[in-house]
């Protein structure tokens, strides 16, 4: 694998060049994008109302892997389209928001984490909007990545941890270093991306 796939973590990837971006909609990438996001409610349901914190993480559990599966059939079977490359950023947004407020509602994590996690995508939402009037075609960065592949492991981490198993409260330990390290990264892809759309504004007429 080259250097730069491995980079952007494009695992699938196939050839030695880029990948060719369709207008196609309806591609098994999408399908399964969208699968993730039929799967919070649920998650949210088994959570609050029925207080399964065991089948919970599970439904979590499988809604974030799909965000690797998704871009991984993507560039495998020549799927990467405009409307994935908008909305697989736009749906781990709100899986993160949405699995963040479930767990302050059930009380699980504190305050101040969800506000650090959402208040950031409400500010660069908010702030798209107002320069684009739409989302920009910025693409995901590394540090991006790394963010949110920490934040989708500590927060079914802490999840775990409340589960009621002994042997599992030692877990929660290590998510709040996940976590840490999540937040920190998830800041430094905020001015990525904040640069990365002033020098696409610029650069418009």
């Amino acid at each position: 694998m080259r250097p730069d796939r491995l980079r952007q973590f494009a695992w699938g990837a196939r050839g030695d060049g880029p990948a060719v971006v369709h207008d196609r909609v309806l591609t098994a990438a999408n399908a399964i994008t969208l699968l993730r996001l039929l799967g919070l409610p649920l998650f949210v349901w088994l959570l609050l109302a029925r207080e399964a914190a065991a089948a919970a993480f599970g439904v979590l559990v499988v809604v974030a892997a799909t965000d690797w599966v998704d871009g991984y059939v993507a560039r495998r079977f020549d799927q990467v389209s405009r409307l994935g490359q908008v909305l697989d950023p736009l749906i781990d947004r709100v899986l993160l928001a949405t699995v963040a407020l479930t767990l302050l509602a059930a009380g699980i994590v504190q305050w101040w984490l969800v506000a650090l996690v959402v208040g950031r995508d409400l500010v660069l939402l908010v702030g798209a909007a107002a320069v684009f009037r739409a989302i920009p075609p910025i693409p995901v960065t590394r540090v991006g990545k790394t963010a949110t592949a920490c934040l989708l492991g500590a927060l079914p981490g802490f999840l775990l941890a409340e589960a009621g198993w002994a042997a599992m409260r030692e877990l929660r330990t290590g998510s709040w270093v996940l976590a840490g390290v999540g937040v920190v990264a998830y800041y430094v892809a905020a001015g990525q991306y904040t640069r990365a759309a002033l020098a696409l504004r610029s650069s418009r007429p």
